[in-house]
């Protein structure tokens, strides 16, 4: 584990890293980012210091990159775990954010590379807010432990409690225990009870969460029963 007093992002950091074949499992952690990236080419806001920043090497190789988005559910599951010590209402926003109630409390952005049918080398970047307690205006529903709890934690004690946790998954991984995962994903997603309002390609529709793919694709079913299903980016929750 590396722990950085500041740093572009951490990710970018961890770059350097993936050509080291004992890279595997090296944790870069920093309190604070410059250049803090979230999905969708967004900035991931943090105040220096207060937050969980940090990003995990990995070297799936036994992972085809077919079944690439199994390391987001094992990694936002990790997540819901984690903080579930510390507070309630957590669920899964897919594809990888993590709320509680309708505020957002954690995000996560995943980067693989590979040059056959395999995964060779994933970069997992993780943020959650733990004590900050002031964001900005133009964040639409951020919130973090502080905000929830009104506790202050020490962050390098809690990045070894989440790698532990995230250990047990990967390993359950490497088991191939991918429908117990599946099924955890599953039961922890945002809006997954009942009908929520969606758009895609320009029209809103009611439908319901009946699964994801390992491959990363949202299947809704409206209310006229008709399945479809959604690639990142391809559909976008209405509130």
């Amino acid at each position: 584990m590396i722990w950085l007093d500041e740093v572009n992002s951490t990710n970018e950091y961890s770059a350097s890293f993936t050509r080291d074949s004992k890279a595997h499992g090296l944790v870069v952690a920093a309190k604070n980012q410059t250049q803090g990236r979230g999905q969708r080419g967004n900035e991931w806001e943090s105040k220096p210091g207060e937050n969980l920043l940090f990003s995990i090497v990995l070297k799936p190789t036994f992972l085809p990159v077919s079944k690439q988005f199994l390391l987001s559910k094992i990694t936002a599951l990790a997540v819901v775990d984690f903080l579930s010590n510390y507070t309630d209402g957590l669920t899964i926003k897919w594809p990888n954010d993590i709320y509680i109630e309708n505020r957002k409390i954690a995000g996560i952005l995943i980067e693989n590379s590979f040059q056959s049918e395999n995964l060779d080398t994933t970069i997992v970047g993780i943020g959650i807010n733990i004590n900050q307690s002031e964001f900005s205006d133009d964040l639409p529903n951020p919130t973090s432990l502080f905000c929830e709890t009104g506790k202050r934690y020490a962050l390098e004690n809690m990045l070894t409690q989440f790698c532990k946790l995230y250990q047990d998954y990967y390993t359950a991984l490497l088991r191939n225990e991918v429908g117990s995962i599946s099924a955890r994903y599953f039961e922890k997603l945002y809006r997954r009870a009942g009908y929520s309002n969606y758009s895609a390609n320009g029209q809103t529709f009611r439908a319901k969460i009946v699964g994801v793919r390992d491959t990363g694709e949202l299947v809704l079913e409206t209310e006229s029963g008709q399945l479809k299903e959604f690639a990142f980016k391809e559909v976008t929750f209405v509130i």
